[in-house]
């Protein structure tokens, strides 16, 4: 059965959550029943699990990498941070938390501010080089709230000087004690890097005990408009690797795409903001959209670049 969830795009993660979609909306009720059953499975908790894999996550991060990382792939991702906070701040001050042509403010920012880093992995180990495949555990960090966070909390507090830091803060915590621990130790990150494979599916059930599937498959076909829009600002990012630092532009092209524990950051947000409560639902279903379309096609745009380029030079 695992071989065949596999070939779904994040397949770990969207499955169990669908699934749990399905059951939410014919049988809201199902795993309130008290004790570790309503703990582990009726969504109350996810916070836990995400704060667990961004432990799990930092300990694949090594610090010997990032100086030499920092030339190419670091530009990339500086570029990324910037270009997600003035969209996300520019969307959220002049069009506003309620979004246009159903496509919601929290939205957005969640899928303007992420990166996959399982598909931009699997794209540096077929195309790239070794300092391309050492940005993975960077790119990990537009894959938690992270920057969604820090975005909302500017808006909210009507300026970064007036922000209140600590949920931003507080998703940074359990990162850098795994940063830490896995390079203090290479031991901790051979223990905690599996457990992030093993908390995915868990996240994804978590998450779909508060998303009703018809409400979703409503609001999801907005995702398909909202995963247009992100492609087409990811070109920046194309443009930054080819004619600023005279690059194939293939690494580029591996950052296109949302990655699936952005899921679940719409839940997250919602229950730090009341004001994006309303939003949830049909957030996380356009963030699920442009999760599987960018998951597809981030690969083959990558795919045909690099093809393209080899054929050029033979």
């Amino acid at each position: 059965m695992l071989k065949y969830i596999n070939k779904v795009p994040a397949g770990t993660f969207l499955v169990p959550l669908i699934i749990s979609m399905i059951c939410y909306t014919f049988w809201p009720d199902m795993t309130r029943i008290g004790g570790i059953t309503e703990t582990v499975f009726s969504g109350d908790y996810q916070n836990f699990i995400v704060g667990a894999l961004c432990l799990f996550s930092g300990t694949g991060i090594n610090l010997k990498t990032v100086g030499s990382m920092l030339k190419r792939q670091g530009v990339l991702l500086i570029v990324k941070f910037i270009m997600a906070l003035i969209l996300g701040l520019g969307f959220l001050y002049f069009i506003g938390i309620e979004g246009l042509w159903g496509i919601s403010g929290l939205a957005f920012v969640v899928v303007i501010s992420s990166i996959n880093p399982a598909v931009y992995l699997s794209i540096a180990t077929d195309y790239g080089t070794l300092d391309d495949q050492g940005a993975y555990g960077v790119t990990g960090l537009f894959s938690i709230p992270f920057v969604p966070m820090l975005i909302f909390g500017i808006y909210f507090s009507g300026g970064i000087s007036q922000m209140d830091w600590t949920p931003v803060i507080s998703t940074l915590i359990p990162l850098a004690i795994g940063v830490a621990l896995g390079n203090i130790d290479q031991g901790f990150k051979a223990m905690f890097v599996p457990g992030v494979a093993a908390s995915l599916p868990l996240l994804g059930w978590n998450i779909g005990q508060s998303s009703n599937l018809f409400d979703a498959l409503e609001s999801g076909l907005y995702g398909i408009i909202l995963t247009l829009f992100f492609l087409l600002t990811c070109l920046i990012l194309y443009f930054t690797d080819t004619v600023l630092l005279k690059n194939d532009g293939v690494i580029a092209l591996a950052m296109f795409n949302v990655a699936g524990l952005s899921v679940s950051t719409p839940a997250i947000l919602a229950s730090m903001y009341p004001a994006l409560e309303g939003d949830m639902v049909a957030a996380t279903a356009q963030v699920l959209t442009a999760c599987v379309l960018t998951s597809i096609l981030s690969p083959i745009l990558s795919g045909r670049r690099y093809t393209s380029l080899y054929q050029e030079n033979r």
